[in-house]
């Protein structure tokens, strides 16, 4: 049984998504394919191409992601995105899909064509600065002479592309939940409230493809940029999975976890 995993954009409450990826290893649920929007495309893509949960982790903890953006002083967007290839550059050097540890898809949004693309072969680097390039933030990422922005603007949880590359059980991380929220005030509440509204609202029906769908409301306390407050979101990502993958009822999971204690021993 190949398993799947999707991760949705959400900023910085991304980091989440290494917590889930701890506690799916714990439980020897191994990963056969991954594909990710926005801050999931990293994620995704640095797990890979081999690196832990931890290493991910502390990568993210050492690298000031708001030093490697500067002002891009167009009408287009607030700040350019490119700078920030250098992380990628330093810890996935080898930029190309086909040399990632398992099948990676990488959701982006195609302004040109109006339309949501998957990027799972040739360069690496371009695909995951446009999937995680958030409107009006950031300047479009330009490939082959299109422009693209944050994938979870169409695509927020990319489930489709699993199950028509052949996994048979899909697991969906939403770190970008939508709740109630009854107090709105200043602009930096509004632009959070309004990024959430939009990346939430092609979840629904991707999240209808999962077997397993964890969307941990805690993290909608957490900031698009709350980098500093890495390692509460990771404890929250590792607990709602663990939790998660003790549900008996979910007889799909129950299947799962049964074959894979087989294939262990």
């Amino acid at each position: 049984m190949k398993v799947g995993l999707a991760l949705s954009g959400g900023g910085a409450r991304g980091i989440a998504h290494l917590g889930v990826l701890k506690a799916l290893e714990e439980a020897n649920i191994q990963i056969d394919m991954i594909s990710g929007a926005s801050a999931g495309s990293v994620a995704a893509a640095f797990y890979s191409f081999g690196y832990s949960p931890e290493e991910i982790l502390e990568i993210f903890d050492n690298t000031n992601l708001l030093k490697l953006i500067w002002p891009a002083f167009s009408v287009t967007g607030l700040f350019n995105i490119q700078k920030s290839e250098s992380i990628y550059e330093k810890y996935i050097p080898e930029d190309s899909f086909d040399k990632a540890n398992l099948p990676l898809y990488i959701s982006a949004t195609n302004l040109n064509e109006g339309k949501s693309e998957i990027f799972s072969t040739g360069p690496l680097h371009q695909a995951i600065l446009a999937s995680c390039c958030i409107p009006f933030v950031f300047d479009p990422v330009k490939i082959n002479d299109q422009l693209y922005v944050d994938g979870g603007v169409l695509n927020n949880l990319p489930t489709e592309t699993l199950k028509e590359n052949g996994a048979d059980f899909i697991i969906g991380v939403n770190v970008a939940p939508v709740i109630k929220e009854p107090e709105l005030s200043g602009p930096k509440r509004i632009f959070e409230r309004v990024t959430v509204l939009a990346l939430s609202a092609n979840v629904t029906a991707s999240s209808k493809v999962c077997d397993m769908y964890i969307k941990p409301s805690e993290l909608r306390s957490y900031g698009t940029f709350d980098f500093k407050k890495s390692k509460e979101m990771y404890d929250i990502g590792y607990e709602y999975m663990k939790e998660a993958l003790q549900d008996d009822s979910n007889k799909r999971l129950s299947e799962l976890k049964a074959i894979r204690s087989t294939t262990s021993n």
